[in-house]
């Protein structure tokens, strides 16, 4: 693997919590995995609609969001960006509910 056989500071990982979760991988697994390489995780949740994966505000999916946060810290995250692609409403909406979900999780 590539990240094996490069020093720490000289290649790091910028992580997605939805992408990893889509792709059937752990999201905290990878960052634990990256301990050090990862300073910047963009925080997307993610539901099912009628089968399909989609994204929804941070805390509102199925994303398991105490691991995730446990596995930011460990790792050494120093950014977590909230992002979502595509919503369902007002985008600003969206974000303070992130936030607000977020919040309550820190």
């Amino acid at each position: 693997m590539l990240f094996e056989s490069a020093p720490g500071d000289t290649l790091r990982a910028e992580l997605d919590t939805y992408w990893l979760q889509a792709a059937g991988a752990s999201p905290a697994t990878w960052l634990r995995k990256l301990n050090g390489r990862v300073r910047l995780v963009h925080l997307k949740d993610m539901t099912v609609v009628e089968g399909r994966a989609v994204q929804t505000e941070v805390g509102n999916g199925n994303l398991d969001w105490p691991e995730i946060l446990s596995a930011c810290r460990e790792a050494g995250a120093e950014w977590l960006i909230v992002e979502q692609d595509q919503t369902e409403r007002d985008s600003l909406e969206s974000l303070a509910i992130s936030y607000r979900n977020l919040a309550d999780l820190l």
